[in-house]
């Protein structure tokens, strides 16, 4: 069984990267909508990381641990281009930084939705579970909106006409 200690460390590390990541996005990008949605997604790892700092700390008293309920993770409302305006697109060619950040971010989302499934699977405790099942669950939900926007700007540059590749 996994320690919980370890477990919270773990998760605060990857917290702590998710959040780096997508503020220096936020920072670099142009596009004002992509501003925002970054800024957003840094937002909801550092919550995870004030969660799991305060449980870390609790438990290191020894006290019970109380989880909080999560708020629901943020919808974006462009189903297509979640996270950058649509017509960013014709402006995305020359920006490696952007999709460089996608691809990263959803690797990020992607470890660590598996680290919380199965963190989720070796904790006794029906109120960890729970919480590292929802951990997880956002960071796939993360994971579906990068991921929707890489395939947008990537249907668009691979349209048959288009002369701007990767």
């Amino acid at each position: 069984v996994m320690e919980i200690k370890e477990a919270i460390k773990t998760a605060i590390r990857g917290e702590i990267e998710g959040r780096e990541l997508y503020r220096a996005a936020a920072e670099k990008t142009t596009d004002k909508k992509a501003k925002q949605n970054f800024t957003l997604l840094a937002n909801e790892e550092q919550k995870h990381l004030e969660t799991l700092v305060k449980l870390a700390d609790e438990y290191e008293e020894g006290l019970d641990l109380k989880i909080p309920p999560f708020p629901k993770p943020t919808r974006f409302e462009d189903a297509q281009s979640p996270i950058f305006t649509r017509d960013f697109k014709e402006k995305i060619a020359d920006k490696h930084f952007e999709m460089a950040t996608l691809s990263i971010g959803m690797k990020l989302e992607a470890e660590s939705e598996k680290f919380y499934r199965e963190t989720a699977q070796s904790m006794k405790e029906a109120e960890l579970k729970h919480l590292f099942e929802d951990l997880a669950n956002w960071e796939k939900g993360h994971w579906e909106y990068l991921s929707t926007q890489i395939k947008f700007f990537e249907n668009y540059y691979s349209a048959p006409y288009s002369l701007a590749r990767f």
